[in-house]
C-alpha cells in the first residue's frame, strides 16, 4: 500500500513538472512570435531602428530554449506515463499539450513561409493591369503585383516605372507593392 502511495505521489509531481514546463513553452512560443511579428513592421523601424532590432530578441532566446523545454516536457511526460496508475491525463492538459504542438506547427510554418520573402526594385514596363475579385494587379515580368485602387489607376500600361515589391520564393510569380516612381 505504502508503495502504491508513493507511486502516486511521484506520479503526481511529475504531472506538476509536466504542467509547469508546458506553461513555460507556450509563453517561449507565443512571445517569440508576437516578438517576430512587430519585428515585421515597418513603422517601428522608421520610429526607431534599436527598438525594431529589439523585437526579435525573444525569437532568438527561443531557438535555444523552445526545443530544450519541448524535451524536458518530453522528459516529465514519460516518466509521468511511467508512474501513473492507469489514470488518463486531465482534459485541461491534454489540450494544452495539443495547443503546444499545434502552436509549435503554425508558427513554424509561418516563420518558414515568412523568412523567405524577398524584397526587388527595379525598372519594369507595366504590360497590362489586373481587376481580380475586387483585387487591383499589375503585371510585369511575368509577376502579378498587388496595388492598392489608386495607384491602379495612376500607371499607364506599357510604360516604364521604378518598381519596389515584396515576393515570396514559395509563390514567385505574386506580390505586393512597396513603391512606385516614374521616370523622367
Amino acid at each position: 500500500m505504502y508503495l502504491n502511495f508513493s507511486k502516486e505521489r511521484e506520479a503526481e509531481k511529475y504531472y506538476r513538472a509536466q504542467k509547469i514546463t508546458l506553461y513555460w513553452l507556450l509563453g517561449f512560443i507565443y512571445t517569440a512570435f508576437i516578438g517576430l511579428q512587430l519585428g515585421r513592421v515597418q513603422a517601428i523601424a522608421d520610429y526607431n531602428y534599436s527598438l525594431h532590432e529589439m523585437m526579435y530578441l525573444p525569437s532568438t532566446i527561443a531557438m535555444f530554449v523552445v526545443p530544450l523545454l519541448f524535451l524536458v516536457y518530453i522528459f516529465f511526460f514519460i516518466k509521468y506515463l511511467r508512474r501513473r496508475a492507469n489514470k488518463l491525463s486531465s482534459l485541461k492538459t491534454s489540450l494544452l499539450s495539443v495547443l503546444v504542438i499545434t502552436s509549435l506547427v503554425g508558427i513554424f510554418s509561418l516563420t518558414y513561409y515568412q523568412a523567405n520573402d524577398m524584397s526587388t526594385t527595379g525598372v519594369y514596363e507595366v504590360e497590362q493591369k489586373l481587376l481580380k475579385d475586387r483585387k487591383y494587379y499589375i503585371l510585369f515580368d511575368n509577376k502579378e503585383v498587388r496595388v492598392s485602387r489608386n495607384e491602379y489607376y495612376l500607371v499607364e500600361e506599357n510604360e516604364e516605372y521604378l518598381i519596389g515589391y515584396v515576393w515570396n520564393k514559395n509563390t514567385p510569380n505574386e506580390g505586393k507593392l512597396e513603391t512606385i516612381e516614374t521616370l523622367e
